[in-house]
Formats: C-alpha cells, sequence, structure tokens
C-alpha cells in the first residue's frame, strides 16, 4: 500500500522531507536547465538579505536570524494553514503552470499522452454550474447500496467496494512490500477508518481534545442533514459514528510505536486475519477486490483487528450502515455542490485554522495531480526540466554519497562488520531524479466530463487495482510514489532508493545559475537527509537489500541508541505556542535526518576549500553563506490550531527547530559564525550519529 502524498501501510516505507502539511497542492517553475534569467519573478538563490534580522544574533537564534524579516513581511494567505518561503512558494509557481496545461488539455490543444483524458477530468472538477449535481446524484447512489446491506457477506462486499473507491472504512488494504524479501509483493492490513486525525483526539481528556470532538460530531450531523437525513435521525447516527470510531481509535497502536518496524511486520498470512476477526467475511472481501487467491498478508496491528471483529459482534448493524454512510459520505464531500464543500471546509479549518477554502481551480489542480499525476507530469518536466539540470543534480548528489562514505569509514563506535555493511548498503542507494524512465499508462482509466465525483472514483479504483495487481510479483524497480511536480523529495528503507522529483529541483533548493554555496547549503542538504533516512532510527533496520534484518552487532546497536536519546532529548525539550513540547521520539527519524543531513551537505561542499571563510560583496562567507541557504529554505510560518495538530501527528519538527537543532549539533556552524560555546548555538554538549 503505497503513499498518494507520504502515507504507507507501515510508516517506514517512505520516509520523506515533507513539511507535512505546508500545502498538499502541487505545483512548478521554468527549470533547471532553462534561461532563468528569462522568467520575471523568480527568485534568485543566494543569500536574502532582506529576509534576515539583524536585531537577533546568530549564535543565539539563527532561525530568526536568517528568517525573521521574511516572517515579519510575509503574511500567511488566508486559504493556507502555513506558509513557506520553499515549498509553498515553488508550489504557487507550479499550479499556475500546471493549470495552463489543464486548460490546454480541456481545449483540445495540449499535444501530449492521456491530454483527453486530463482534460475532462479537469473539466468535470472546474465546471461549477452543472457537475456538482451530478456527483450529489452519484453519492445518492452510492448510500443506497450501503442501505442494501443484508448479511455478514453483503457487508464485506460492500467494504471492499468503498474501500476501492478510496473510501476509508474501518480498515487499510492493499499490496506492499514483503519485509523480509523486499523483492516481493504482498498484501497488507492496517488500522484506519477514523475521521479524526490521530487516536489521540478520540482519547485525550483535556479541554481542547473534548471540544474538537463536540465540533466534529456536530459537523457529522451537519453532513448526514445535508444528505438528506432528518435532524434527529441524523444526530442519533453521529453518536452511532462516534462510538464506532472511539473504538477503532482505542484499538489502534501509537504513532511512536509505529515506528519500530518489526512491530508492525506480523506476517501471520490470511489465516491469521481470519482468527483475529472471524466476524468479517474476508473470502467475500478479497473476492469483491478482484483477489480471492490473496494468502500472503502482513497483518500491521493484530489487536486492531480483534477490536474491529469485537465492534461487528456487539454494535448493531443499523450502527454499522450508518459508520458506512458517514465515511463515504465524508470521502466525497468535497467534489459535491457548495453546501457540503463549505461544511467540509468550516469543520477543517478548526484543526488547520485557515480563514478562506482554496480557489477551486487549484483544489481542481491538486485533484488531477493525485488522480493522473504521472500524466499530467509529462508536459509539466517537458517544460521545467532539462538534462543538464539533471546531470548537475546526480553531481551533488554524488558528492553528497561520497561524503557519507568517508564519515563512515572513521566513524569511532562503529565495528568492522556492522561498518561492512552498511558500505554495503550505501553503495547500493538508488537514486532517482526528475521523473520515471518508465511513464505510467493510463490506457484503462474511464474519465468522463459529467460527474467528478465518479471521476474521482475512477480514478482511485484504477490505481488501486493497479496496486493489487502487484500482489504475489516481484517489486517494480521503476515504481515512482511521488508524481513528478511534487515539490519533495523521500527515501523508501524497502527500495534503498532516493527520489527526487523535478517539481523540487528548483530554487530556491536548486538552481543551476545559485552560489554554488546556495545549492549545497540547500539542495544539498535535502539530499544529504534523504541519505541519512537510510540509516535513521527505523531506515537502519533494513539491510542493502530493503530486507527488514538485525545487521547490527549487539555493542554498535547499544552505542547508536545513546546516540539517538540525545537526539530525543533535545527535541523533547523545544515547545511551541504556549508550552506544547515536542515529541523527541516521534520526530526521531526526521531529526535524525535533518542533523546527519545538514552534516553531510558541509562536508560535500566543504572539501578541499580554501575560501570558506572569506566574505564576499554579500558581507557573508561561503560558510556563512552555507548554513544561510539551509536556513533560509525553511523559513516558514504555521497558524497555531495547524501548528498544535502536526506536533501531534508529523514526524517532522516544526521549521524553527529544523534549522536550529540540527545547525547547533553541526560544529562548524560555530566555527562560520564564530560563536562562543555554551552559546544556544553552540552547546557544550551536541549530539552526532552521522
Amino acid at each position: 500500500m503505497r503513499p498518494t502524498s507520504l502515507v504507507v501501510v507501515v510508516v517506514v516505507a517512505a520516509a520523506s522531507l515533507s513539511l507535512s502539511g505546508c500545502s498538499k497542492r502541487h505545483a512548478a517553475r521554468p527549470a533547471p536547465g532553462k534561461d532563468e534569467a528569462a522568467s520575471p519573478g523568480l527568485p534568485t538563490m543566494g543569500v536574502d538579505l532582506a529576509a534576515l534580522d539583524r536585531s537577533v544574533e546568530a549564535c543565539d537564534d539563527f532561525y530568526q536570524f536568517a528568517c525573521g524579516g521574511w516572517i515579519a513581511a510575509t503574511p500567511i494567505p488566508p486559504d493556507r494553514p502555513g506558509w513557506f518561503r520553499s515549498f509553498s512558494e515553488i508550489q504557487e509557481r507550479n499550479v499556475q503552470m500546471l493549470r495552463r496545461i489543464l486548460d490546454d488539455a480541456a481545449a483540445g490543444r495540449l499535444q501530449s499522452p492521456y491530454s483527453e483524458k486530463l482534460g475532462d477530468f479537469w473539466y468535470s472538477c472546474m465546471n461549477e454550474d452543472e457537475v456538482p449535481l451530478a456527483s450529489v446524484q452519484t453519492l445518492h447512489e452510492e448510500l443506497a447500496a450501503i442501505d442494501s446491506i443484508g448479511d455478514r457477506q453483503h457487508l464485506a462486499r460492500e467494504v471492499a467496494r468503498l474501500q476501492l473507491q478510496g473510501v476509508n472504512a474501518f480498515f487499510r488494504f492493499g499490496a506492499q512490500q514483503d519485509f523480509r524479501d523486499a523483492s516481493q509483493m504482498i498484501a497488507g492490513a492496517d488500522q484506519g477508518g477514523l475521521g479524526l486525525p490521530d487516536r489521540e483526539y478520540y482519547l485525550k481528556q483535556d479541554e481542547r481534545s473534548k471540544a474538537l470532538r463536540a465540533a466534529y460530531l456536530s459537523h457529522i450531523t451537519r453532513m448526514f442533514e445535508l444528505a438528506g437525513v432528518s435532524p434527529a435521525k441524523a444526530k442519533a447516527d453521529a453518536l452511532q459514528v462516534f462510538q464506532i470510531e472511539t473504538l477503532l481509535a482505542e484499538a489502534s497502536m501509537p504513532r511512536v510505536e509505529r515506528r519500530d518496524p518489526f512491530k508492525v511486520y506480523n506476517r501471520i498470512d490470511r489465516e491469521g486475519l481470519k482468527e483475529a476477526a472471524p466476524s468479517f467475511d474476508w473470502s467475500v472481501f478479497l473476492e469483491t477486490l478482484g483477489h480471492p487467491e490473496i494468502e500472503a498478508i502482513n497483518v500491521a496491528v493484530p489487536p486492531f483487528f480483534v477490536g474491529f471483529d469485537r465492534l461487528l459482534r456487539e454494535l448493531p448493524q443499523a450502527a454499522i450502515q450508518s459508520y458506512l454512510r458517514w465515511k463515504l459520505i465524508d470521502a466525497s464531500a468535497s467534489s459535491l455542490t457548495e453546501d457540503f464543500v463549505r461544511a467540509d471546509f468550516e469543520f477543517s479549518s478548526k484543526l488547520s485554522g485557515e480563514e478562506e477554502i482554496l480557489p477551486r481551480w487549484k483544489r481542481c489542480v491538486s485533484a488531477v495531480d493525485g488522480a493522473m499525476g504521472k500524466a499530467l507530469g509529462r508536459p509539466f518536466v517537458e517544460e521545467t526540466f532539462g538534462a543538464d539540470g539533471k546531470v548537475a543534480a546526480q553531481a551533488l548528489i554524488a558528492g553528497i554519497e561520497e561524503a557519507f562514505g568517508a564519515s563512515l569509514g572513521e566513524l569511532e563506535w562503529m565495528d568492522e562488520r556492522t561498518r561492512e555493511q552498511a558500505f554495503a548498503k550505501l553503495h547500493t542507494v538508488r537514486n532517482k531524479i526528475g521523473y520515471p524512465d518508465r511513464w505510467r499508462n493510463y490506457d484503462d482509466l474511464e474519465v468522463g466530463r459529467t460527474s467528478y465525483l465518479e471521476n474521482r472514483f475512477a480514478a482511485i479504483r484504477f490505481d488501486f487495482k493497479r496496486d493489487l495487481r502487484k500482489i504475489g510479483k516481484p517489486v517494480d524497480p521503476n515504481e515512482w510514489y511521488m508524481s513528478p511536480p511534487t515539490v519533495n523529495a523521500y527515501y523508501s528503507a524497502l527500495d534503498n532508493e532516493m527520489v527526487f522529483p523535478a517539481g523540487i529541483l528548483q530554487s530556491p533548493f536548486f538552481s543551476l545559475h545559485a552560489d554554488e554555496a546556495a545549492n549545497a547549503g540547500a539542495i544539498g542538504m535535502v539530499m544529504g537527509h534523504e541519505l541519512t533516512h537510510g540509516f535513521d532510527d527505523q531506515g537502519r533496520r533494513f539491510d542493502a537489500d530493503g530486507n527488514l534484518r538485525d545487521w547490527w552487532s549487539k555493542e554498535v546497536s547499544a552505542a547508536y541508541e545513546e546516540r539517538a536519546q540525545c537526539v530525543v532529548d533535545q527535541y523533547d525539550a523545544y515547545t511551541i505556542l504556549d508550552g506544547v513540547h515536542l515529541n523527541g521520539r516521534l520526530t526521531l527519524g526526521e531529526n535524525i535526518a535533518d542533523i546527519g543531513g545538514l552534516q553531510l551537505a558541509w562536508d560535500s561542499f566543504s572539501k578541499g576549500r580554501e575560501d570558506l571563510y572569506v566574505p564576499d560583496d554579500s558581507g557573508f562567507s561561503p560558510a556563512q553563506r552555507f548554513f544561510l541557504s539551509y536556513a533560509q529554505s525553511w523559513c516558514g510560518a504555521r497558524r497555531p490550531d495547524y501548528a498544535r495538530m502536526l506536533v501531534t501527528v508529523d514526524p517532522h519538527s516544526p521549521p524553527e527547530f529544523r534549522v536550529n537543532g540540527a545547525a547547533s549539533n553541526v560544529p562548524q556552524f560555530q566555527e562560520a559564525f564564530r560563536c562562543e560555546s555554551g552559546s544556544p548555538m553552540a552547546p557544550l554538549r551536541r549530539c552526532e550519529i552521522w
């Protein structure tokens, strides 16, 4: 089961750079390899002097020093939960380009594979006058199918049918790599079925959580009413839904525990799943999915399915049907009439703090990219990503990998047997840059211009069925789990590969015309970050072939854990807003990757240079420009409600701590800015792993 953005059946399958919601809309710009001087409005790469806050000392709070001016001058747009100098601004440029591509597709002007389907999908989303009514008709047809559920076999068929259309009903099911043999695909069953962001939202007893649960209950009631349910029945149905979701939350494994891949690999196969939840007809479920032959299944959290079975046994069928109706309505809301869209936004804004909903056209660009991202990516990369850019990116990655190898050879706490296997893993890392070598085939995807909701369901069914066909087959090494316009990057432990879509290989992360220090501090750190994920607290548990295996000696593993605990303690101490502490254990992997990535980028950049401390016309030396470029690529702001939510669910630290936390652990920062030992950015005790 692979990510649509970054979510996988088991968390460790892919680790990303993501800001986790700085924005989920994808976007792009006239790119590396093209003549950037011909692109008016494109930001230049290098230190942005206007972004600085010189009232703060770099050695006291480097993030504020590097970004304070930008933060003061850059309000968060009312339709966004947060805004970032890098991710958000790149996406904003990209989304404009993607809109033009889709307008051309809808008008028949785009000469690219699947342009007609792209145009039809775009038209169905953008036609606000007619299409939403057709989508409501689609919804009512789907609701009628739920109303007709009779026995357990019928229930299993309906759950499978809903899941095929992307409805988050009870649990998640799909294809995944076998942790013990990553060359093969098996099935994966995992916890799911919640409407709030995390199990903790159902269980915490503070006043804020109680108020949010009350608002969620009211929201479910309102959405039922919009779907034609009487007020009294809507309220009763909402209570049943909330009861079921609370039971699912109680049975779910906490996020921090899920970070241990050994805890979420339980290859108990079909028989084990049937034993955990005998009240659900798994044979009918798999038959409806089109794969009655499936036997090999990783059941990530067996106790969750025991809880699911208890729910089926103890609750009346009417409650189960109310729950399924809600999951369908919730999944469909953004594709329906304005009253549904508005009600959906009014609740989601309580989590994000957004004041306005995104314009429809931006939501539609995101929808098309989510549905047909590999088709939309073809005209995108033709305009944005040149061959020169790919060559330059490959050279940067090679330098980062060389730096990691040099560091690996010098680690005093690692014995030779473990070091040898670490080198084997490093030397087999695959790199994918820009776009896939082989583009996805969309021949069997049926898209029309009548019902936007049906188009969404059709695209999800197409992808889900494609996913299921992988089960029982070897892994496809050419698979990409992000579309080319995505402004992000990822490392996959099971594939032992790093992927850098064309979307992120743009200013202010990367430019052929940039100061070398700027590229090294920005995209160089990104590359080092992803490579370090292969050796973070999760990635280190997988070997060179992507298999879950303990290849560390007991002594070396203990030394690693001791160093990792230093990182946990450091980030546990950070707070946001009204004293909300970060979760150093939840964010451990990303923090290790940030620290290691920055160190690797520095080691690669500084090798053989004799001018590191010679200032240029900006007043900053190459060493200082390196660290400033890193920091300024993370300048950002988030709304308070959104920041609170991310502390609970996001494995990434807030941007100020991604900058200060990492830089304070890299000793060359202290030298570059001549910080006094013991100052906030030059602590007497540093955390160092890689």
